[in-house]
């Protein structure tokens, strides 16, 4: 009798180890988003043009010296941006904190590079070809990043490169984020690419607001570290929440 109990007890654990080995594959490895080689390859040869994965990764903070022209910022401004995550807090009506939100900024695009690297080793996002085009009568090649929300797939930004592989203009109908900042949720246009310690920057960006002037950001100089400082509100520079 013990041993009929015990031969039924080895069948049993047999059969739910056999059984969890079929099912855990399908558990560990959850369907990421699929994207488009050929889109991948379009991003690939814009983070190798602006100057490489390499180089653009070793930056954490940015200052910039502009000049800036529309309805948010007028006049010289000198802005920092950094990697460090920490957007601060608010203290509300019955003292308890509450972390603030992510700070919209117009500088964020002139980091596209940084947005570049990091979306595209994001697996929360897929990329997707969206074919040649022409933009100014030139032509231009335009890509789609993809964010997935389990089942569904949202159209978060569209790319457009001209042919030397730089970008030149972002929807970015959902914004990037740099550390406590993020781009507004607008059309921007990028001018004007120079190099700066083996990183290509664009030194005009264009943010198209709706129903208001675009404001214009043009900057003068940019210096890149490695250093992680926390990023500061700055209302001068057109920043808001």
């Amino acid at each position: 009798m013990r041993s009929a109990r015990c031969a039924w007890l080895f069948l049993f654990l047999f059969l739910a180890v056999t059984s969890w080995g079929k099912q855990a594959p399908q558990l560990a490895s959850a369907p990421q988003p699929a994207s488009d080689p050929q889109a991948v390859a379009v991003v690939q040869a814009a983070i190798t043009a602006l100057g490489g994965a390499t180089a653009i990764g070793q930056a954490q903070s940015w200052t910039f010296q502009a000049q800036m022209q529309g309805p948010h910022s007028n006049g010289n401004v000198d802005y920092m941006i950094s990697t460090h995550s920490d957007t601060g807090h608010f203290v509300l009506a019955d003292g308890t904190m509450k972390p603030a939100p992510l700070i919209h900024s117009h500088f964020v695009p002139a980091l596209v590079g940084s947005i570049l690297l990091k979306e595209s080793q994001d697996p929360k996002f897929s990329i997707h070809y969206m074919g040649p085009t022409t933009l100014d009568s030139k032509p231009v090649t335009v890509i789609t990043f993809l964010f997935t929300v389990g089942a569904v797939k949202l159209p978060s930004q569209i790319w457009t490169f001209d042919a030397a592989n730089l970008p030149v203009l972002i929807d970015f109908r959902a914004p990037a984020e740099i550390g406590a900042r993020r781009s507004f949720p607008v059309v921007v246009t990028l001018l004007d690419y120079r190099n700066v310690a083996g990183v290509l920057y664009p030194f005009r960006i264009v943010s198209f607001l709706p129903g208001r002037p675009p404001q214009i950001v043009t900057l003068q100089s940019i210096s890149a570290s490695t250093t992680v400082p926390p990023s500061e509100f700055n209302g001068p520079g057109g920043d808001l929440r």
